[in-house]
């Protein structure tokens, strides 16, 4: 088969094998076998990127505001979050991204213990410290704000330094950098490297350049193939019996939440992505102790079940670098395969979003 490589551009050939005739039950058709290769003859990309438009900053008090043609994009100084991003006088967020390193424990995580294991992190990106906050003037169309955090414990013990950079450039775009580096060797591993973000109900269509259709994880995604992929965010929520962790996607290029008039933001990784989106919030999946009665002595488990999970007025988005892997090899006591953990004490990453129209 003869095609022009362009620059840019990645390749993959998916071979799969179908049933010629109908067999008993099983229809002509149906799939027996399939894999997909990447191809290795990508040309890197040309990217020309347009003249900046020129930007302006206001900073009253704690805020800062951040304003170009038809954008603007707002700041928290005392809590180190971007607060808005108005696109064409459209509002796109109702929480700006937050640092993430908790998922809702699936069983797997129970029954290894993960959850008291690794639990000084589950509210590290909320017990955060804002050390300084740092607003660049505006050169050639661009502004850069920076976030230094102390990352605590519940206790309010010092466990990661962590940084935010945001890039503001004048064609409505913001880059996202962050670095996380544990204060001991001695700590627990984390559960997920990214950023939670809370956008409006009404963004509740999703397109994403990765694997898919189904969720998938580091340790559970070889059948889902790389491709472009679309749906209703109220579609990716998967119902287990517990709520739990579910929805994620793997090796993902960019991701969109629109509203039903392509209007929204995508979100561009400057390395490849680990993404979800639900109508819902993290701790909607999440149940308070462990339900598999192996609870200490005259504790009483809090059961929760599927009628508990009940679709919000909102859409979350997660944009992460990595969440751990899922497991299996028992429900009982096995941990996770080490390669597919978050077992490094630094890790940084990054992000583009953009308007998806």
């Amino acid at each position: 088969m003869d095609f022009t490589v362009e620059p840019g551009v990645e390749y993959f050939l998916t071979v799969s094998a179908t049933l010629k005739e109908e067999d008993g039950l099983v229809p002509a058709g149906t799939i027996l076998a399939a894999e997909q290769f990447e191809l290795p003859i990508a040309l890197p990309a040309n990217p020309v990127e347009a003249e900046l438009s020129a930007l302006s900053v206001v900073e009253n008090g704690d805020t800062v505001r951040v304003s170009g043609n038809d954008f603007e994009v707002s700041f928290d100084k005392a809590n180190g979050l971007m607060t808005s991003f108005v696109i064409n006088e459209q509002e796109m967020l109702l929480k700006g991204p937050e640092p993430s390193f908790w998922r809702a424990p699936i069983d797997n995580d129970f029954g290894n213990d993960l959850p008291i294991r690794s639990g000084i992190w589950k509210n590290a990106g909320k017990n955060r410290q804002v050390v300084s906050a740092r607003v660049t003037e505006p050169t050639n169309g661009q502004v850069q704000i920076s976030f230094v955090f102390d990352l605590k414990d519940d206790e309010g013990n010092k466990i990661a330094d962590y940084t935010s950079q945001y890039l503001v450039k004048g064609n409505s775009t913001v880059e996202v950098d962050n670095h996380f580096k544990m204060t001991s060797d001695d700590l627990p591993e984390v559960i997920r490297i990214g950023m939670t973000l809370i956008m409006p109900e009404t963004f509740n269509q999703m397109s994403w350049l990765g694997r898919g259709p189904h969720e998938s994880y580091q340790d559970r995604k070889t059948s889902a193939f790389v491709d472009l992929y679309s749906g209703p965010v109220a579609d990716q929520y998967f119902p287990y019996v517990r709520p739990q962790e579910n929805g994620n996607k793997t090796d993902v290029r960019w991701l969109s939440i629109t509203n039903d008039n392509g209007e929204g933001l995508l979100f561009e990784g400057k390395q490849l992505l680990e993404v979800s989106a639900h109508h819902n919030l993290l701790e909607d999946f999440e149940s308070p102790r462990r339900t598999d009665g192996r609870l200490p002595e005259g504790e009483t488990a809090v059961q929760r079940h599927i009628n508990d999970v009940k679709p919000r007025d909102l859409t979350a988005v997660d944009i992460d670098l990595k969440q751990m892997g899922v497991g299996g090899d028992t429900s009982w006591g096995a941990w996770t395969h080490e390669q597919y953990r978050l077992t490094d004490k630094e890790y940084s990453y990054g992000f583009i979003i953009k308007p998806a129209k």
